[in-house]
């Protein structure tokens, strides 16, 4: 019998094995023919075609140079006799901060090479084909950013990057090796599951034996054995691992985690609107590449304008957005235009707010969102249940009251009532981080001061939204993959991918004498947004004001000579208002460039 020493020592073997063969995933086949690329500060939403602005790619040169560059690299791959029907992945070695992927002209997939990785991702190989028939060709584009200085935006500011160069590498082609993604995707969840177990369980301890089983057949080292002896230890050792994760609960008891793929994306924050454009087609390009590879899959953004962002810029995408939508796995849930500020803005535009939202979700998509999502708002005003309700929307969502720094709010799930008595059921779901088994645990079974579920004679349910956000592409492939080993596995609570509206449906059926909260969600952080950049503040109440004298004269004009009155000034004015009151801008906590072009 081993020591717990010796027993963490054995378990720290097995973990650092992960990286071992997360390195040993994707086996390079072949490289993109002809790379060119061609470098500019225009913010260009296709690929350029003038072929005399390309040079030939240089490897081991490097890209960029100055802020606020991008670099388009283009080139072509042929799928050879003995690749045909294999899926296939384009792994670029050239780096950039964040990349958006085009495959034969359509918006397919981003990358996200960060410094510090933090909760925008690292997305760094992207499925190109299914399978494909022997002479295909495809046309291989993808525009990286160098990014940008973070002025004036500390502590943000100290930690930005010090060189806008990056690498020149090929852009290799790969398959996936199964063996070693399985194995390491199974290994991985049995690891965190004996870190976030209970070390009296007798779970842990099954598990646990099955590990020491593992350690003695694997290699560790792959160098120190022909790769043929390598891999039969894994395929030895591999059904165990599986045999641990059939192992299922089998019962309610256990709690639920919901599961939803989500890209919290600010409309304007450390970038300006202009950028949120390229954040958006690169993360929703993400998810159209990940719902063909992951039938489970499902994903909610909010924001009825980056729709809209798409439909202008990047109408393939757009298309194919509206594909998934109808399908029921792609979420344009939130009901608002943008996530928007609701402690300044007066009532008459938080209700525009809804009305824009919902237009345009019906007229695009057929689709009326039920929920107010809005995860990152700086408090939320006692208004708002009476002007959701008005809105056809029944269920409130957010993570901000988590972020108290005095007092920690007290309920997960709850009733919300208003100043006119509207109760509307609300829910604090999470966001920014992965399925792994012990942020599972985290979240639904553990303590309060692991923010787990509070009031357990309430509701057995939590909603977790993962993937990384602004720009990071939403999950990434690995995450769902783990989604997929701890949907049931005993030891934790129940998961499975779900839609917002589904999730909360299913939660107001559950509920338990649920408490009511009347008020305003106060948040005891972020105090200084009320009062932050006052000429922002002050223009944007006066042109509330103009707005609304603009709309009286104009009915009242049309009234008196008997004809409809014209939206063709008002609306644009009106969406220049609602864009910037988005939760970033109106409060001032923007980088300047971002406070400069607003109102």
């Amino acid at each position: 019998m081993l020591n717990d020493k010796q027993l963490d020592r054995l378990l720290y073997k097995l973990i650092r094995f992960e990286s071992t063969l997360e390195s040993m995933m994707f086996t390079k086949v072949g490289e993109v023919q002809n790379l060119r690329q061609y470098q500019t500060k225009e913010r260009l939403d296709q690929i350029p075609e003038d072929e005399t602005l390309y040079a030939s790619s240089q490897m081991g040169s490097v890209w960029g140079g100055e802020e606020g560059t991008f670099c388009w690299f283009r080139g072509e791959y042929t799928v050879p006799k003995h690749l045909a029907g294999q899926a296939l992945y384009l792994y670029p070695q050239t780096k950039g901060y964040e990349g958006l992927l085009f495959v034969d002209g359509m918006p397919y997939g981003n990358y996200a090479n960060k410094i510090n990785r933090g909760s925008h991702g690292n997305h760094y190989c992207n499925r190109i084909t299914e399978g494909a028939a022997a002479g295909r060709k495809f046309d291989l584009a993808v525009e990286y950013y160098t990014y940008h200085h973070v002025r004036g935006t500390a502590p943000f500011e100290n930690s930005a990057l010090t060189s806008y160069e990056y690498p020149v590498g090929p852009f290799d082609i790969c398959v996936k090796d199964e063996l070693i993604c399985d194995f390491r995707y199974d290994l991985m969840v049995l690891n965190d599951l004996v870190k976030a177990s209970d070390k009296n369980s007798f779970r842990r301890a099954d598990v646990v034996n099955t590990l020491v089983q593992v350690h003695e057949i694997v290699y560790y080292s792959p160098e120190d054995v022909d790769p043929e002896t390598f891999r039969q230890a894994l395929r030895e050792a591999h059904p165990l691992l599986k045999a641990q994760l059939a192992k299922t609960n089998g019962t309610a008891t256990t709690g639920y985690l919901g599961l939803i793929g989500h890209s919290h994306m600010d409309t304007a924050w450390l970038w300006p609107i202009a950028e949120t454009v390229k954040k958006c087609a690169r993360t929703y390009a993400n998810q159209m590449n990940l719902m063909d590879q992951y039938p489970e899959y499902t994903f909610v953004q909010s924001s009825a304008y980056h729709a809209e962002m798409m439909r202008v810029h990047y109408p393939q995408l757009f298309e194919a957005m509206k594909k998934r939508i109808a399908e029921g796995r792609y979420e344009p849930n939130g009901g608002v235009w943008v996530e928007c500020d609701c402690n300044i803005v007066n009532g008459e535009s938080l209700a525009r707010q809804f009305v824009w939202g919902q237009r345009y979700t019906r007229k695009h998509f057929n689709y009326v969102a039920d929920a107010f999502w809005l995860p990152d708002t700086f408090g939320y005003s006692a208004a708002i249940p009476q002007v959701m309700k008005l809105a056809g929307i029944r269920y409130f969502l957010t993570t901000k009251m988590t972020w108290n720094d005095t007092n920690k709010f007290p309920y997960d799930t709850f009733y919300w009532r208003g100043i006119d008595g509207t109760k509307v059921l609300s829910h604090l779901n999470r966001i920014h981080t992965g399925p792994m088994p012990n942020r599972v645990l985290e979240f639904v079974v553990d303590g309060p001061e692991k923010d787990s579920i509070k009031e357990k004679t309430v509701s057995n349910m939590r909603l977790l939204s993962y993937g990384c956000g602004d720009g990071g592409g939403g999950p990434e492939f690995d995450e769902i993959e783990i989604a997929r080993r701890v949907k049931d596995l005993e030891g934790l609570p129940r998961t499975g991918h779900t839609t917002v509206s589904a999730f909360m449906q299913q939660l107001e059926k559950n509920l338990q004498r649920p408490t009511t909260y009347a008020g305003e969600l106060y948040l005891e952080l972020h105090r200084g947004t009320l009062t932050n950049q006052s000429q922002i503040k002050r223009n944007m109440r006066k042109g509330e004001a103009a707005l609304h004298d603009l709309e009286y004269l104009t009915v009242h004009q049309a009234v008196n000579k008997g004809q409809e009155a014209s939206d063709a000034l008002i609306r644009p004015l009106t969406n220049t208002l609602l864009v910037n009151q988005f939760h970033d801008i109106l409060p001032g906590t923007c980088i300047p460039a971002a406070h400069d072009q607003s109102i």
